[in-house]
């Protein structure tokens, strides 16, 4: 399986001799097309187009996290200014740290909150175990009952989430600061 996976990948991206690195290709007709066509800021403040993004985020995903990356831009000749290169350049790379940064915030606050769920239900157990050991009546085995239903509660959240989800989370991140570090290089076509 893992041959197979390497083998589309080289048939889907070719690798960059000098760094080793796959590459993604954008055959553009201007450098306007790296830029959202609504926004009419300077160049040096514009975001970026959403289906370019979209596009470098999805030939990322194809390539394993553990390759870097290089981004390979080809214009006609004429166009060519290097401080336009430059500009997309370090708005690419913006782009995706912003994106990166703003994920990891959100990361450390999920899992603050689950620490906070844990702690919770911890709590609910420690009620439980005190008032069945020190209450025998109906009323507190209906209580003990509805607090251990109510620990479960708080921690089915942090379980799905360590789980599952973080890692999901942990790879945009991973991808989002791919991109952002990615080589970026321009070539000219007659």
């Amino acid at each position: 399986m893992k041959r197979e996976k390497i083998d589309f990948l080289k048939k889907m991206y070719n690798v960059n001799p000098e760094t080793g690195n796959y590459i993604i290709e954008l055959n553009l007709d201007s450098y306007l097309e790296v830029f959202n066509e609504w926004d009419h800021s300077s160049y040096k403040r514009r975001d970026m187009a959403p289906e370019l993004a979209s596009f470098l985020e999805e030939c990322s995903e194809d390539i394993s996290l553990k390759y870097d990356i290089d981004i390979f831009m080809y214009l006609p000749k004429e166009l060519q200014e290097p401080e336009k290169e430059k500009i997309i350049s370090n708005g690419i790379h913006s782009y995706y740290n912003f994106y990166a940064v703003t994920e990891k915030k959100s990361l450390k606050k999920q899992n603050k909150e689950m620490i906070n769920f844990i702690v919770i239900a911890f709590i609910l157990i420690f009620l439980n175990i005190i008032i069945s050991s020190h209450i025998h009546s109906i009323i507190a085995r209906g209580l003990t009952q509805g607090l251990v239903v109510g620990a479960w509660v708080f921690l089915w959240e942090p379980i799905t989430f360590f789980t599952f989800e973080r890692r999901e989370i942990s790879d945009i991140v991973r991808t989002y600061e791919r991109l952002a570090n990615a080589n970026i290089y321009f070539k000219y076509l007659k």
